[in-house]
């Protein structure tokens, strides 16, 4: 990513959106297993003391993990594009807007709001770092480039809500196969995209979700 932010910035932006198009590919379906199996996590790591306030704060803050994510990477990019002082800005931000969000939520809604807070506080990192990079590469397109992969954790989610009641383990192993087979369907990613994970990922498999 440092060598294509001086020498090739429309393959930089490429693979940016490619990486963050592979994370949330990943972090959607997790999030939604670990939202239906998180009592009995909580149960296994830390006991029954810990529930079922324990279950409930996992539930809430695992669906952090596909916008950090997202930060993540783009920090990494506006990083290689010499953006550290910019960065640090957004960070005060985001940081300010946790701490005020727990200060007036955190008497009345207890660990709720912490979980929430940070949630929302990673969406202000988001939009702060969007912003930022919008200068360098231009404007970044999520929902366009992330339908396939959420209309597809959206049926899995549907699919867990339904046989969970009746077979918790069979619905796990349903919703996840549901998942791969709305992503063979809706195929989110491109020719091209498809041919730079050639090199680490099977063809069979690529197949199956390249456009």
């Amino acid at each position: 990513m440092a060598r294509q932010a001086q020498e090739d910035r429309a393959a930089l932006r490429r693979n940016y959106q490619s990486g963050y198009k592979a994370l949330v590919m990943v972090a959607l379906p997790v999030a939604v297993l670990t939202s239906f199996t998180a009592p009995a996590l909580i149960g296994i790591l830390g006991g029954q003391a810990f529930l079922p306030e324990g279950a409930i704060a996992l539930q809430i803050m695992i669906w952090s993990i596909p916008i950090g994510w997202i930060n993540s990477l783009t920090q990494y990019v506006l990083i290689a594009l010499d953006r550290q002082r910019q960065i640090t800005g957004i960070f005060v931000l985001a940081v300010s807007f946790n701490v005020l969000g727990n200060l007036l939520f955190l008497p009345r809604y207890s660990y709720q709001a912490a979980a929430v807070t940070t949630i929302l506080s990673e969406m202000v990192l988001l939009a702060g770092f969007l912003w930022l990079l919008r200068h360098e590469l231009g404007r970044v397109t999520l929902l366009r480039t992330l339908w396939r992969p959420v209309v597809a954790t959206l049926v899995m989610l549907a699919c867990l809500a339904v046989v969970w009641p009746w077979q918790p383990l069979l619905a796990l192993l349903v919703a996840s196969a549901v998942y791969v087979l709305g992503l063979g369907l809706l195929r989110p990613l491109t020719a091209e995209e498809g041919q730079r994970l050639a090199r680490i990922v099977p063809t069979p498999l690529l197949r199956w979700v390249v456009q």
